[in-house]
């Protein structure tokens, strides 16, 4: 449950409006709002699928893709991914941001934010302009230890 919980503070934390471009709100070949059969074309089969109860989390090696409907589910209509976390350092942003580097690479990519710090974690985000989704960058002992892409509607 602590997980969870963890997961749900980490995904609704507003983000302030940055310079980076859209394109770079993908993990590892994945962007959001893609449809669900677009990321098992691209990765295939996931190794688990967990619902979540607002969709169903696809779990591959150190990427987890979030799909659902983004308006109400009805015939014909798509599920399409809503968030993204990589933990792997292979799921990196389209610029190279990947989990494992370290965290002054990110100033390096995407310029200086104001940093989160929590208890356990320092957390950055980068907002495009006009696009109600965010990069977060989770940081731990100066390491990426994981990057996400949430949405809010």
């Amino acid at each position: 449950m602590r997980h969870i919980t963890a997961a749900l503070v980490l995904f609704s934390m507003p983000a302030a409006a940055s310079d980076i471009r859209a394109s770079e709100l993908s993990l590892g070949g994945v962007a959001s709002g893609v449809t669900e059969a677009s990321v098992l074309e691209l990765l295939g089969e996931p190794v688990e699928r967990i619902e979540t109860g607002e969709g169903t989390e696809l779990r591959y090696p150190g990427l987890a893709v979030t799909v659902g409907w983004l308006d109400q589910a009805a015939p014909g209509v798509e599920r399409r991914v809503f968030a993204l976390r990589a933990d792997g350092n292979s799921a990196c942003t389209p610029s190279g941001l990947c989990p494992g580097m370290d965290e002054a690479r990110t100033t390096e990519l995407y310029g200086a934010t104001e940093a989160l710090v929590t208890d356990t974690a320092t957390l950055f985000e980068y907002q495009p302009e006009a696009i109600h989704c965010w990069l977060q960058v989770e940081v731990q002992g100066g390491t990426i230890v994981s990057l996400a892409v949430a949405c809010q509607s």
